[in-house]
């Protein structure tokens, strides 16, 4: 499966660099599966990092907000926090709580052997939980 997160080419990883994201939203899961109405096949979203001290942090915008990952060494493991702030709305906050939350169950299915959920039917599944979950 091929993922594209930033710009091809030799990116400077230094606070103000400017990259694009793309999604390729055919290509999350594999073998492809329908993706829900109102995705189209890719978009774009111009971005720009606004914190990095490698390899333990990065953070970049994203629209008006901004995504934080963190990685702190625990013992021999690694524990990897993701803070998505300055979501716009509660539509918003759905889509997106439920595509970060789908993206992780996939890295930890991959990470222990297992064959993960088709991202689709996951994210539909997450979506619907967090909307009965969160106050409107």
């Amino acid at each position: 499966m091929r993922r594209q997160w930033l710009a091809a080419g030799d990116m400077e990883l230094a606070v103000g660099t400017p990259f694009e994201l793309v999604w390729r939203n055919d290509e999350l899961t594999d073998p492809p599966a329908n993706r829900p109405e109102g995705f189209s096949e890719e978009n774009r979203m111009q971005s720009r990092i606004t914190a990095v001290d490698a390899p333990h942090l990065l953070a970049f915008t994203w629209g008006g907000g901004e995504v934080t990952f963190r990685l702190k060494e625990i013992g021999k493991d690694v524990q990897l926090t993701i803070v998505h702030a300055n979501i716009s709305d509660r539509g918003n906050t759905l889509m997106i709580g439920a595509g970060w939350h789908m993206h992780l169950d996939i890295l930890a299915a991959k990470m222990n052997g297992r064959k993960p959920e088709p991202f689709w039917a996951g994210w539909q599944r997450l979506r619907t939980e967090y909307d009965s979950r969160m106050p409107a």
